[in-house]
């Protein structure tokens, strides 16, 4: 795993972490609002 590659984990898992603690829901029930297609790399 690249530098840059490690680096786009780390923005999307705190992005997650973010949306969860704002909207006061736990991470799986963020990622669930998420499809597969929203989350690969484009």
């Amino acid at each position: 795993m690249t530098e840059k590659q490690k680096n786009d984990v780390l923005y999307v898992c705190s992005l997650i972490e973010i949306i969860g603690r704002k909207t006061k829901n736990h991470r799986q029930d963020v990622i669930r609002h998420f499809t597969k297609a929203d989350i690969e790399r484009q």
